[in-house]
């Protein structure tokens, strides 16, 4: 059993630890080094030097190889075998396209896979390097997201967007001086992404009470410990302070270190995550040029789904048994949704989620009866977890971030669409799944839309 606080290590302390938790699994972090801080590019040889005299593959795009793909060339060339490939896009996008490309680069003698970059970049080599056996590692680029440290890698397939199973990278080298100079968007990317774990504990907590799935506690105060720090900072994102953005790099790698422990996503995604990936595969579908990255569209969502959490409060759980309109699924107006949001690609949707829908009236009705036997847990877990939307939209105002669907360029109409969607994104259980087990998924759109869009509301 574990006997020490892990909730507050340094990021650095956790690479050594390995222990038996309460939860009944084994915690390790099979991350060789992670290093945070001013001037890490000049120590890159050290930190690489198992791959001394061996050959690396460079991956970057013409973003990050201009901030600092020309520069980690120039360190290493001496004492390394270099081999680089630039994406040439400007929006480049984790599809089979970049990976195939990647698989193409790899030689036979490569010795590790060198990322330059930040999310696509990451996830891109992270899932080459698991699916050859080639190590890898990053040099990030932006604090803008939580993939650094994960072991999964969201990728599009024939428009979907889906985790895939990968590796921890064998090192993360995050010098702040580049970080703090990346676009204000990625800056307020990675606050955003950091901001949907307070919603996405509160689903893992309440799939746990509803279904049974795992939970670990230690893991879930680790999040909560690292979220708390990096809201307190947010206020001073505008100023690119260095120890600013130090707390959300340390908070995004230690999210997706927390990811590694409990085999899953699950600390780092919920609810908030589904509506923003819905968005991110709506836009690629329609072929939109975001300026948006993921991160912005998980804040958005989190206030989104903070908001759903209070609407919970007010609803009458006897009045709603008593209906048993859940009871029915209309099948056809399900397909029908996803078809006006997703257009070309709304068949891989269906096809990925219609078999998790329970039809039976029957089975609805125990579903719906378990929700109602533990309406008051749920409603402490969101009281005790979540905050209130208007303090997840402060924070997102202080740090000079989007925090309105309608920033994103999603009209009242469409939000509605994408909010009853949201729950055909992702099987694994969350409080936007909970609803439509209570019949109430058209309810809570349009009742939250509704507040969203008043007149100057933004």
């Amino acid at each position: 059993m574990i006997t020490v606080d892990v909730t507050n290590l340094k990021v650095e302390e956790l690479l050594e630890m390995d222990f038996r938790c309460e939860c009944g699994k084994r915690h390790s972090v099979e991350i060789n080094s992670v290093k945070i801080g001013s001037n890490i590019m000049e120590q890159l040889p050290e930190f690489l030097k198992e791959f001394k005299n061996k050959k690396i593959l460079i991956v970057q795009d013409i973003h990050t190889y201009a901030v600092a793909g020309i520069r980690v060339e120039d360190i290493l060339k001496n004492d390394f075998s270099l081999k680089k490939y630039v994406f040439p896009q400007e929006h480049l996008l984790p599809d089979v396209y970049a990976l195939g490309r990647v698989l193409i680069e790899i030689e036979d003698d490569t010795a590790l896979i060198l990322a330059v970059g930040s999310g696509v970049i990451n996830d891109i080599c992270r899932y080459v390097a698991y699916r050859v056996h080639v190590p890898y590692a990053i040099v990030g680029t932006a604090p803008s997201m939580d993939g650094y440290a994960s072991v999964v890698s969201p990728l599009i397939t024939d428009g979907f967007k889906e985790s895939h199973k990968a590796i921890y990278p064998y090192g993360i080298y995050s010098d702040i001086v580049i970080m703090k100079n990346a676009p204000m968007y990625l800056l307020c990317s990675g606050l955003g992404d950091v901001l949907g774990k307070y919603t996405a504990l509160a689903d893992w907590s309440i799939a746990n009470l509803l279904t049974g799935e795992y939970y670990c506690k230690t893991i879930a105060d680790m999040v909560q410990a690292a979220v708390d720090k990096c809201v307190a900072a947010a206020p001073m994102i505008p100023e690119r302070n260095d120890d600013v953005v130090k707390n959300i790099t340390d908070a995004l790698v230690l999210s997706g270190i927390t990811i590694g422990m409990a085999g899953c996503s699950r600390p780092a995604s919920g609810s908030e995550h589904h509506i923003a990936h819905g968005w991110e595969i709506m836009f690629h579908a329609r072929r939109s040029e975001e300026k948006w990255v993921h991160g912005n569209f998980v804040g958005v969502g989190t206030v989104v789904m903070a908001m759903l959490f209070e609407a919970l409060k007010d609803i009458d759980i006897e009045s709603v048994m008593a209906k048993r309109s859940f009871r029915f699924y209309d099948m056809n107006k399900w397909r029908q949704n996803i078809e006006s949001v997703f257009g070309k690609v709304a068949g891989n949707i269906i096809n990925y989620k219609k078999d998790s829908i329970e039809l039976d009236p029957d089975k609805r009705q125990v579903n719906a009866e378990k929700i109602a036997s533990n309406w008051k847990e749920i409603l402490n877990i969101g009281h005790t977890i979540v905050p209130s939307s208007e303090n997840v939209k402060k924070v997102l105002q202080d740090g000079g971030c989007v925090w309105h669907p309608e920033e994103l360029g999603i009209d009242k109409n469409l939000f509605i669409k994408t909010f009853i969607a949201a729950k055909d994104i992702r099987t694994r259980y969350g409080v936007v799944h909970l609803i439509d087990d209570l019949g109430l998924t058209e309810e809570f759109a349009n009742l939250i839309a509704n507040k969203l869009y008043r007149s100057n509301n933004i």
